[in-house]
């Protein structure tokens, strides 16, 4: 049985392969070619500790897999410099059921989740020319900051704003990733309403709270946001009047009818696939309208993942 730890993982993975193997696994879905079964979220009795469990499969002679996610974190951990998440995927064989290997699964969720983001954003939004193009990512955790790498890779934007409720946090990070990618283009805002104005890409990456991290006053008509931070209760990144005034994309209409809850009762129409776009099934939106992508990340990103990574891993052997 193969086990693949976060080293072996990261020395495998690239961006350009993560884009693909997304896009492929998104695509699938408006397909009807994936099972998804319903996550199962648990929480420890009187802590904010959390294990999320998901299942599914992928039909696709490149990507296909059949797997099982099993997510658990513990926000307290970021005080004692650990991650704040962790997790594994199980990979079972097509035909026989019969567990193939062990993947941890932490850095692919980061990978897959700012791939997703950035496939919704290649098809919802289009650049005005010749004109200064600005990506503000608030919310600075794993995800932000693997939003900011996979954006910086994929597209080329002016200017690359970053913002965090920890400022001095945003502030190291855009040090750090200037001096990563030897560029002057991330910029350090230590207001969220400062770094979202004018800007015409918006990643939200966040823990939704009661008080929304970006209003609809503040941002362009013409804006596409991905936001990822979701929760099953109350909270939202974003204001209602935004969800009302946008054209709204997520990647499974199934688990948005069950998991966005609070967005049906905005009387928000959660009907369209970002997969559908990518098929060309529903036309791509005017460059005029504000839109939306919802992601909920979905177990069939890891499998396209787990099975791209499991092919490369053999194939050097």
């Amino acid at each position: 049985m193969l086990y693949l730890q976060e080293k072996e993982i990261g020395d495998i993975l690239t961006w350009p392969e993560t884009f693909e193997a997304t896009e492929a696994a998104l695509k699938s879905v408006s397909q009807r070619k994936v099972t998804i079964s319903s996550r199962v979220f648990s929480e420890i009795q009187g802590t904010k500790k959390w294990m999320v469990t998901m299942s599914g499969s992928l039909e696709d002679k490149k990507y296909g897999a059949w797997c099982c996610k099993i997510l658990t974190g513990n926000p307290e951990n970021v005080d004692k410099n650990l991650p704040s998440f962790s997790g594994s995927i199980l990979h079972f064989d097509d035909s026989t059921g019969i567990l193939k290997s062990v993947i941890d699964g932490r850095l692919i969720s980061n990978y897959r989740t700012a791939a997703a983001s950035a496939v919704a954003t290649k098809y919802l939004f289009k650049p005005e020319q010749e004109r200064r193009q600005i990506l503000s990512v608030l919310g600075l955790g794993e995800q932000g900051v693997s939003h900011a790498e996979a954006f910086y890779n994929y597209f080329n934007f002016d200017e690359i704003r970053l913002w965090n409720r920890t400022s001095k946090k945003a502030q190291t990070l855009t040090n750090n990733l200037n001096k990563k990618f030897q560029t002057d283009k991330f910029k350090f805002f230590e207001n969220n309403r400062d770094c979202v104005t004018d800007a015409d890409v918006i990643v939200t990456a966040t823990i939704p709270s009661d008080v929304p991290i970006v209003k609809y006053d503040w941002i362009k008509s013409t804006a596409h946001i991905n936001a990822v931070g979701v929760s099953t209760s109350s909270g939202l990144e974003l204001d209602s009047e935004i969800y009302k005034k946008a054209k709204l994309y997520v990647d499974h209409k199934n688990s948005a009818e069950i998991e966005l809850k609070k967005l049906k009762s905005l009387g928000v129409d959660l009907g369209t696939e970002i997969g559908e776009v990518v098929l060309g099934q529903v036309s791509q939106p005017s460059p005029k309208t504000l839109t939306v992508f919802q992601s909920l990340g979905l177990v069939v990103e890891d499998c396209a993942m787990v099975r791209m990574i499991s092919d490369k891993y053999s194939n050097k052997l």
